[in-house]
C-alpha cells in the first residue's frame, strides 16, 4: 500500500508527469495562432523552471511568464521564424538549380541554419534568467550554445530521439508527446542550472 501512498515516489512521480502535461497542453494551445508561439514558449519555460523550484502553480507561472515577456518572446519568435524561411527558401533554390558554386553555397546555408537552430535553443532559458535588449538576449544565446556545446548536444539529442520515435514507433509517441516538450523544456533548464548560476554569481 506504501507505494500508493500520496506521498509515495511513484505518486509525486505521476503528480510530476501530470504537471508536465498540463503544462504542454496549455503551451500547445497558446501556439495555435502560431504568432503567439513565441509567447506561450516563454511562458512554457518561465513555468518549468518555477515547477524545478518547487513552485507548482502551472497555470499561474505559465500566464506569469508569458506577461513578462511575451513581446521580447514574439520578436524572436518571428525572427527566427523568418531566418528559418529565409535559409530553407536558399537551400530549396540552390539544390533544386544549377548554380556555380553551389555546394559551397548549400554548406554554408546549413551552417548558418544549424547555428540559428542551436541559438534558439538557448535564447528563451536566457530570456527568462537574464535582462537585455533582443540583440544581448540573442548575443548571449549564440555564446552559451558553443561555450557549452556538450549541453547544447544533449538538447539536440531529446528532440532527435523524439523525431525518431515519431517517426518509427508512434503509438510509444502518441503517449509521450502528451507531455514531451514539456519534460525536454524541464530537463535543459535542469542541465542548463549550473551555468546560468555562474553568470548570476551563485555558487554550489
Amino acid at each position: 500500500m506504501k507505494l500508493f501512498a500520496y506521498d509515495s515516489p511513484l505518486m509525486r512521480f505521476f503528480a510530476f508527469l501530470s504537471r508536465l502535461t498540463l503544462l504542454n497542453m496549455i503551451w500547445f494551445l497558446g501556439c495555435l495562432p502560431v504568432v503567439t508561439a513565441g509567447a506561450s514558449t516563454v511562458g512554457l519555460y518561465y513555468a518549468a523552471d518555477q515547477l524545478r523550484l518547487g513552485d507548482i502553480a502551472v497555470w499561474k507561472n505559465y500566464r506569469a511568464g508569458w506577461k513578462r515577456h511575451w513581446k521580447q518572446a514574439t520578436v524572436v519568435w518571428l525572427l527566427f521564424g523568418l531566418i528559418l524561411f529565409a535559409f530553407s527558401y536558399e537551400y530549396f533554390i540552390l539544390t533544386d538549380q544549377k548554380i556555380w558554386g553551389n555546394t559551397v553555397l548549400v554548406v554554408l546555408a546549413v551552417i548558418s541554419l544549424s547555428t540559428a537552430v542551436l541559438t534558439a535553443l538557448w535564447v528563451y532559458p536566457v530570456m527568462i534568467n537574464f535582462r537585455g535588449t533582443i540583440p544581448e538576449l540573442i548575443g548571449n544565446a549564440f555564446i552559451f550554445a558553443f561555450m557549452y556545446a556538450p549541453l547544447t548536444l544533449v538538447g539536440v539529442a531529446m528532440y532527435g530521439l523524439l523525431f525518431w520515435l515519431i517517426l518509427h514507433h508512434p503509438v510509444i509517441a502518441g503517449v509521450v508527446i502528451v507531455f514531451a516538450e514539456a519534460l525536454i523544456v524541464y530537463a535543459t533548464l535542469l542541465l542548463d542550472e549550473r551555468a546560468f548560476r555562474k553568470y548570476r554569481g551563485e555558487t554550489g
